[in-house]
């Protein structure tokens, strides 16, 4: 189900499409210690870093479309079938402000999806994301980065970010976005990684904007490597952020579009946000069946 956009698109030919800086291909960009910056990048080129710009490099052969259709052609070249059912995607209000809500076992490549899904119904939204994919000009208009916590001026660039997500929905759009703020993991070695806790700020601006809520769940969990990397460092676990991206090559991806909850349902719950976001939470989760 990967293309169903019709219609003229702007494409940029290879010979007009800027090379990829493989340098911004990492997970390194934002520390300032050197020795944990070379130790990530070193573990990317190491497991992933390699295949994926050859995957970049084909994508540009093919040319680069603006917009939406640079989804369903990103997800064609890393051989990602996406099989949410039709019926499910017909759930995902056509207008009117909304906040889309979904747990986030991979990482990236959950972004990618979603952007993929939403934008098969309307294309007036913005994915909260980290740096990786910022800073491309064919999906800017999509695109609102979310600092790390490690970032010198991540307090700023956070709250710049709170009031962009209320001015898109003040403006009847969507924001797109993982509570969790952080990938799924295991609390130990070997344990079955978890969906972390979710941020009090999804309640406060759903309660402030007005806007209905969408939930959606993935399926799936990263490698055991990873979930030993994050037992063992941060900066291990960030390294193999580029091989799970890998790691989700070639294989399909099934997310479950749960019904859409109108302002009017919400009003009542929203009056107890951190309730109602871990009810929010396990009701996404269980969207699983």
């Amino acid at each position: 189900m990967l293309d169903e956009h019709a219609g003229t698109v702007p494409v940029q030919t290879p010979a007009e499409v800027a090379p990829y800086d493989k340098g911004r291909l990492s997970y390194a960009g934002t520390f300032t210690n050197p020795w944990k910056a070379n130790t990530i990048r070193a573990i990317e080129w190491m497991t992933a870093k390699w295949k994926l710009l050859r995957l970049i490099r084909q994508f540009e052969r093919r040319g680069a479309p603006f917009g939406q259709p640079f989804w369903p052609q990103a997800l064609d070249i890393m051989g990602i079938e996406v099989t949410t059912p039709a019926e499910q995607i017909a759930r995902i209000p056509k207008d009117g402000p909304l906040v889309v809500v979904a747990n986030h076992p991979h990482g990236l490549v959950d972004g990618m999806v979603l952007a993929y899904l939403i934008g098969q119904v309307r294309t007036d939204y913005k994915i909260l994301t980290r740096s990786l994919l910022t800073g491309i000009p064919e999906i800017a208009e999509f695109m609102l980065p979310v600092p790390f916590p490690h970032e010198p001026n991540a307090q700023e660039e956070s709250l710049k970010m709170r009031a962009e997500c209320m001015a898109t929905l003040k403006a009847g759009g969507v924001i797109v976005l993982f509570p969790a703020g952080q990938v799924a993991h295991s609390d130990t070695y070997f344990g079955t990684p978890v969906e972390q806790d979710w941020n009090p700020f999804t309640a406060k601006m759903v309660a402030r904007s007005g806007a209905q809520v969408l939930p959606i769940y993935f399926p799936g969990r990263n490698s055991q490597a990873y979930q030993i990397a994050n037992k063992l460092s941060a900066t291990l676990r960030q390294g193999l952020l580029l091989y799970e991206i890998r790691r989700a090559l070639n294989k399909r991806q099934s997310p479950v579009i749960g019904r859409a909850f109108s302002a009017d349902e919400l009003r009542d719950p929203l009056r107890d946000p951190r309730r109602w976001l871990a009810e929010m939470r396990e009701h996404t989760l269980n969207l699983r069946g």
